[in-house]
C-alpha cells in the first residue's frame, strides 16, 4: 500500500500522486515515521544535519543513525512535475534529527561520508 504523507490517504501500489492534493505517495514505512514524526513534533524538533547527493547516499546516512537508536526523517527533494531539475542545485534531500540528537548524528555522518563514493561533476 501506498499512502499520502500529507493527507495520509490509502492508495493503491500503482498509484503514485494522491489525488486530493497531488503529493507523490509513500510506502508504509516512511508514512510510519512521518506519522511518528508528527507525533512528537511537540516535544522534538528535528533540524537539518545534512545534505544527500544522491538517494544512496540518504539511506546510507539513515541506516547508520538508526543503528545507533537517532530518530532520523529523509525530506526529498525530488518534485515529480519538475522532473528532478533542482537536485544538482540543491541536493537529492535533508536528512533531519531531533535537536538533541544533533552532535551524534554529525559525528556519525562525518565519520561516514569519508567512504561514500565522491559525486562526479557532469
Amino acid at each position: 500500500m501506498k499512502f499520502c504523507p500529507k493527507c495520509c490517504t490509502e492508495y493503491r501500489d500503482d498509484i503514485a500522486k494522491c489525488a486530493d492534493c497531488g503529493s507523490a505517495l509513500v510506502g508504509q514505512a516512511e508514512q510510519d515515521k512521518i506519522r511518528l514524526a508528527r507525533e512528537h513534533e511537540s516535544a522534538e524538533e528535528f533540524i537539518p544535519v545534512q545534505t544527500a547527493g544522491d538517494r544512496f547516499a540518504a539511506d546510507v546516512m539513515r541506516d547508520a543513525l538508526e543503528k545507533d537508536d537517532i530518530p532520523v526523517l529523509i525530506r526529498s527533494f525530488v518534485d515529480t512535475s519538475f522532473d528532478g531539475i533542482f537536485i544538482p542545485q540543491k541536493g537529492w534531500g535533508m536528512i533531519l534529527v531531533p535537536k538533541e540528537f544533533y552532535d551524534r548524528a554529525r559525528h556519525i555522518i562525518t565519520s561516514i561520508e569519508q567512504s561514500l563514493p565522491e559525486q562526479s561533476e557532469q
